[in-house]
C-alpha cells in the first residue's frame, strides 16, 4: 500500500512540475495560439454561414408582395434549414439516430467548436507532446529523476501533465466561441452556450487520453525529439487510415477501436453508460499504447 501511494505521489509531483514547466515554454504558447486560431476560425465560419443563410432568406422573402406568401416562405425556409441540420447531425453521428438526437441538444456553435476541436487535437498533440519522454532522454535529465522515483511514475506523471495542459488550453479555446458569438449573433444565449461548453470540456480532455497513448509510445521508442515527432505523427496517420479502412472492411470493424478516432462520436451518446464506457476505452487505449512503449523505455540505458 505504501509503495502504491508513493508511486501515485511521485507521479503527481512530476505532473505538477512538468505542467508548470510546460506552461512557460514556447511550445505551449504555440499550442495555445493554434488552438485559439482553430476555435476562432470555426466560430467565425459558423457565424458567416448563419449570416449568409439569413441574408439569402431575407432576399427571397423581401421580393414577395403578399404577407401570406412571406410567412409561408419563412416557414418553408426554416423547415428546410432544420431538415438540413438534422441530416448533417445524422451523418456526423455515423448513422446513429440516438446520437444525432443528442447532438441536437447542443447549441450549433458549440457543436461546431467541439467537433472541429476533436478533429484538430490529435495533430496538435502530436506536434507539441512528442518529446514527452524523448526530450528527457535526449538531454539525459531522466537520469536524475530515475534516482528518486520509478520510471513508471515518471512516464505517468509526464502523461498526466500533458492531459492537464490540453484541458487548460481547451478551456482557453472556449473564449473565442463566447466572444465571436456574443458580438456577431443577434440572439446569442450566453448562459446556454457556457453550460454547453462546460459539457464539452471534459470530452476534449478525455479524448486527449486516447491520443496521448500513441504519442507517448512513440516518445519512449526513440531518443531524439525530431525522431519522436516524426514517429508520433506517423503513428497517428497510420491509425487514422486503419480506422477508415476498418469502418468499411466487412468483419474488421472491431479494429477501429484500436485507434483514438473511433471514440469521438460515442462521447455524444444520450446514455450515460455508453459515455462512461467510451471514457474508459480512451483511458485503456492510452494505457495500452503507453505500456507498449514503456517495455522499451524500462530497459533503456539512461
Amino acid at each position: 500500500m505504501a509503495t502504491s501511494s508513493t508511486f501515485l505521489r511521485d507521479a503527481w509531483l512530476i505532473a505538477g512540475f512538468d505542467l508548470r514547466e510546460s506552461i512557460r515554454t514556447r511550445r505551449a504558447l504555440v499550442l495555445a495560439l493554434l488552438y485559439l486560431l482553430v476555435a476562432s476560425i470555426t466560430s467565425y465560419i459558423y457565424v458567416e454561414v448563419v449570416r449568409l443563410a439569413q441574408e439569402a432568406t431575407s432576399e427571397v422573402i423581401g421580393g414577395m408582395a403578399d404577407t401570406g406568401d412571406k410567412l409561408a416562405a419563412a416557414a418553408a425556409a426554416g423547415a428546410a434549414q432544420s431538415a438540413g441540420y438534422s441530416g448533417l447531425l445524422y451523418v456526423i453521428a455515423g448513422g446513429d439516430q440516438a446520437i444525432a438526437n443528442h447532438l441536437a441538444t447542443y447549441p450549433p456553435m458549440v457543436l461546431v467548436f467541439a467537433w472541429f476541436s476533436l478533429g484538430a487535437l490529435p495533430w496538435l498533440i502530436a506536434l507539441t507532446s512528442y518529446d514527452l519522454v524523448a526530450g528527457d532522454l535526449h538531454l539525459r535529465t531522466v537520469r536524475f529523476v530515475a534516482l528518486r522515483t520509478s520510471r513508471g511514475a515518471f512516464v505517468l506523471g509526464k502523461l498526466l501533465s500533458q492531459v492537464l495542459l490540453v484541458a487548460l488550453i481547451a478551456g482557453l479555446g472556449m473564449l473565442p466561441v463566447l466572444l465571436i458569438g456574443g458580438v456577431y449573433l443577434p440572439r446569442f444565449d450566453v448562459v446556454d452556450t457556457v453550460l454547453a461548453l462546460l459539457r464539452a470540456w471534459p470530452i476534449l480532455a478525455l479524448f486527449a487520453f486516447a491520443v496521448l497513448g500513441p504519442v507517448a509510445c512513440a516518445s519512449q521508442l526513440v531518443r531524439g525529439p525530431g525522431a519522436a515527432r516524426a514517429l508520433a505523427t506517423f503513428f497517428l496517420f497510420v491509425l487514422w487510415i486503419l480506422g477508415i479502412w476498418a469502418a468499411f472492411a466487412p468483419g474488421l470493424s472491431a479494429l477501429r477501436w484500436l485507434t483514438p478516432f473511433a471514440y469521438k462520436t460515442y462521447f455524444f451518446h444520450p446514455d450515460l453508460l455508453y459515455r462512461l464506457m467510451n471514457a474508459a476505452g480512451c483511458a485503456a487505449l492510452c494505457a495500452g499504447y503507453t505500456w507498449l512503449g514503456f517495455q522499451v523505455f524500462r530497459r533503456r540505458d539512461l
